[in-house]
């Protein structure tokens, strides 16, 4: 074990000084862990799954939102038994839950593991058609001749860091279907592996594959104390070591403006007219353009206008407001308010005007247990993985669950370009995560203890 590695485990151990116990325990030569092995079951799960239609839909508010993802659930559900996992149900929304039994002689907290089922509404996730491209050398990856689609360093310049490694994408026409079909492969080859592997101690580990987290609709159902795990981590993230563990808060915004254009144009002057589709625009054109996705980045948050529909004299303008911090979620808050007051005072023949917010999600970090999260750092440092501790502009699975009750952040999983059809895999990232996973399993048997914020 590495200096660092040692500094960072001792760190987390005075988070929880009962566990202090049995951390030098080396999991890969306990298991023998051969990392060839392991790579080839993750490459041969994940083109298998990518091969299953599951792209989520946001024309219905069924869940699952699309038939395919019910079909991969059955499937996993399938595998899940064969590994020897128990309680496996696959429920009326398509979410499967399993437990893989503790063999600890300690009682250490249930950690669950969780990933989703569906593929982006972007294109299209079906007949995908996945292609392996080993050992990579540099250069260009060729998708598709024929349409001149290729991934390079210069469009991907994460490839720069892939020399040597196995490469997976589709054939130009479709998602590969990434994400989130990494996450899956990296849960169930954890399954297999600790079925292989009796000898390794672990607590009860929890699974769960999930539907339509596209649309944010699946985890709305999913029953966090029927699930009974006391800690997770989704396996929805991208490059090497990322970590994350904080997300934006969010809201929705709806803009009504109604006006009176019965008025015949030609003689709308000293009228009653009222236009409210001018009012809706005057409103966007309000809205501060430096508070907008393009032209923010890092911690900074934006305003979005969705849509802007008229019927009649009535138009609407639904918007959202993304922030990490509740002060900066006001500040936006207050100028879209300011905007549209404007817009009431110059529009005086307008009429039944309203303005209204909604929470959807909030930042995870302030119910996140420390511990938790530095516990990841430690394993990715133990498999010499420089842990990078993220802000996802945008939520997770995991900011809703954390939200129910059920702290999780996110681990890497080696996707890549997601929701577009240069959209790719590396396996070599994706083993790396699977060993995170392996030797978070390993760490978190040793915690006897709640941890602490």
């Amino acid at each position: 074990m590495n200096k660092l590695a040692k500094a960072a485990l001792l760190a987390a151990c005075a988070l929880c000084p009962l566990a202090a116990y049995a951390q030098d325990t080396d999991w890969k030569s306990v298991t023998r862990y051969d990392k060839a092995a392991a790579k080839k079951q993750l490459i041969d799960r994940f083109v298998k799954y990518v091969t299953f239609d599951t792209q989520s839909s946001d024309k219905t508010s069924a869940v699952p939102s699309t038939a395919g993802q019910k079909k991969f659930a059955k499937e996993l559900a399938k595998e899940l038994k064969k590994y020897g996992a128990k309680n496996v149900k696959t429920d009326q929304y398509g979410i499967v839950t399993a437990e893989i039994p503790s063999n600890s002689a300690k009682n250490p907290p249930a950690v669950a593991f969780l990933a989703h089922l569906d593929t982006a509404l972007e294109a299209s996730g079906k007949n995908v058609k996945p292609q392996v491209h080993t050992n990579y050398q540099g250069g260009d990856i060729v998708i598709n001749a024929e349409k001149n689609m290729v991934i390079s360093p210069f469009n991907s310049p994460q490839l720069a860091r892939a020399k040597g490694h196995d490469i997976i994408t589709a054939s130009g026409d479709t998602l590969l279907g990434a994400d989130d079909k990494t996450g899956v492969a990296v849960i169930m080859t954890l399954v297999q592996y600790l079925y292989d592997h009796p000898e390794m101690e672990h607590g009860t580990i929890k699974i769960a594959f999930t539907p339509d987290e596209e649309t944010g609709m699946g985890v709305e159902k999913f029953n966090v104390p029927a699930f009974g795990a006391n800690y997770a981590y989704t396996i929805d993230g991208s490059d090497l070591g990322q970590l994350t563990d904080e997300t934006f808060n969010a809201k929705a915004f709806t803009a009504v403006f109604n006006g009176n254009r019965a008025v015949h144009p030609g003689s709308a002057l000293n009228s009653p007219f009222a236009d409210n589709v001018l009012m809706a625009s005057d409103f966007h054109t309000l809205l501060p353009r430096h508070r907008r996705p393009e032209t923010t980045s890092g911690r900074r948050g934006f305003i979005l206008v969705d849509s802007v529909e008229t019927q009649g004299d009535r138009t609407e303008v639904k918007g959202i407001i993304r922030a990490f911090s509740d002060e900066e979620i006001q500040e936006l808050v207050n100028e879209i308010t300011r905007a549209f007051n404007t817009v009431k005072g110059i529009h005086n023949k307008g009429k039944d005007f309203s303005l209204t917010f909604t929470d959807q999600y909030k930042n995870m970090k302030s119910v996140l247990p420390e511990q938790m999260v530095t516990l990841a750092e430690v394993s990715m440092r133990q498999e010499d993985i420089p842990p990078v501790r993220t802000a996802a502009r945008g939520g997770t699975d995991g900011s809703q669950l954390s939200f129910m009750g059920l702290p999780t952040p996110d681990l890497f999983a080696g996707m890549y370009n997601i929701h577009s059809p240069l959209e790719y895999a590396d396996a070599d990232v994706m083993e790396a995560s699977l060993r995170t996973v392996l030797r978070l399993v390993s760490l978190w048997n040793t915690q006897t203890e709640t941890p602490q914020d």
